[in-house]
């Protein structure tokens, strides 16, 4: 395994970031920069742009391609049209709601890195279509929450 990346679910909870400063290859996604500008002041955006910038440079960021585009729409085709095993066919508007995840649990499996994320709901159904997906929450990665 090449490294880790992070979701966006654990960017926004501080409780892990002392923890996070000393993993020692950590790989972003385009896709979560972009979640996390929405919220963000204009002096934290320029901070995260100017960090994907770089991140983009020395190669821990990850931005999807089109194959990545295509690969997700046949994902969440499954998941609408067929459904998957342990779970029935999903909404549209479920369906929806999935684009985000699913295009970083692609670039999470081209950078080849372990996903930690809080949303294990979410990436489980996504999993179920992109098998190569490795995904833990965060206390399965971290131990503990902290206090």
């Amino acid at each position: 395994m090449a490294g880790v990346m992070l979701d966006t679910s654990i960017y926004r909870d501080g409780s892990y970031r002392q923890r996070v400063s000393k993993i020692p290859s950590v790989y972003i996604s385009g896709v979560v920069v972009q979640e996390l500008l929405v919220v963000a002041n204009p002096e934290q955006q320029t901070a995260l742009i100017r960090d994907f910038r770089k991140r983009l440079d020395n190669g821990t960021g990850v931005v999807p391609d089109h194959s990545d585009w295509m690969e997700v729409g046949k994902c969440l085709s499954r998941l609408h049209q067929t459904g998957v095993p342990k779970f029935a066919k999903l909404a549209k508007d479920e369906v929806n709601m999935l684009v985000r995840d699913a295009l970083i649990a692609r670039t999470a499996i081209r950078a080849n890195a372990l996903l930690i994320t809080s949303n294990i709901s979410d990436f489980s159904k996504i999993k179920a279509v992109f098998a190569s997906l490795k995904f833990v929450s965060p206390a399965e990665f971290f131990g503990s929450r902290p206090r």
